[in-house]
């Protein structure tokens, strides 16, 4: 998807350059440059080229009008159990989250979140922590992604927060000191 994304950049691009350099000639060229330029959409191919090329700029700013006004503003809060009277702010479900995962084993380095669903119903928060141990992962990561999603649900009063536990590795540097003692 990459690949055809770059393509599709480069030829648009490229018809930017044929259809705005054709015009800036026409109108701002000397004599010269002008007639070689009418005569080059004299011939059917450089007529065709150039319609070409109006095209793909034609459907590059549509396409690019129509992801503008279909594009939606993500999702802020998260409505408990439907209730669309009841709000809560995903800042706060983050902080909720931090701070519960802090009163574990672990280091939080970062809590992501994110309304999950039309609705707004349902949160995905993803934790990346660095655990002070390197035994018992797994039991640890579901103690703390058990304990946050209490703390969000009881925050909330309903079930909707999914929790990802994400461990990052750590490193230990031992950094020693020592005095030089001159003579």
């Amino acid at each position: 998807m990459r690949a055809l994304k770059k393509i599709c950049t480069i030829v648009y691009l490229l018809s930017a350059v044929v259809v705005a350099g054709g015009f800036a000639c026409l109108q701002f060229g000397s004599e010269h440059v002008r007639n070689r330029i009418a005569e080059l959409l004299g011939h059917p191919a450089g007529r065709i080229v150039l319609i070409v090329c109006t095209v793909v700029l034609l459907l590059g700013v549509l396409i690019t009008a129509l992801l503008v006004f279909a594009e939606r503003s993500p999702l802020t809060s998260v409505h408990p159990g439907g209730n669309p009277n009841i709000e809560v702010r995903l800042a706060a479900l983050t902080s909720v989250a931090r701070a519960a995962a802090e009163e574990n084993d672990v280091l939080v380095d970062r809590v992501r979140s994110r309304v999950v669903g039309r609705d707004g119903t349902r949160a995905l928060i993803t934790l990346e922590v660095i655990a002070f141990t390197q035994t018992g992962l797994a039991d640890l990561g579901a103690h703390v992604q058990e304990h946050v999603t209490e703390a969000c649900e009881r925050m909330l009063g309903s079930p909707g927060v999914t929790v990802r536990i994400r461990f990052l590795p750590s490193k230990t540097t031992v950094i020693k000191e020592g005095s030089r003692e001159q003579a």
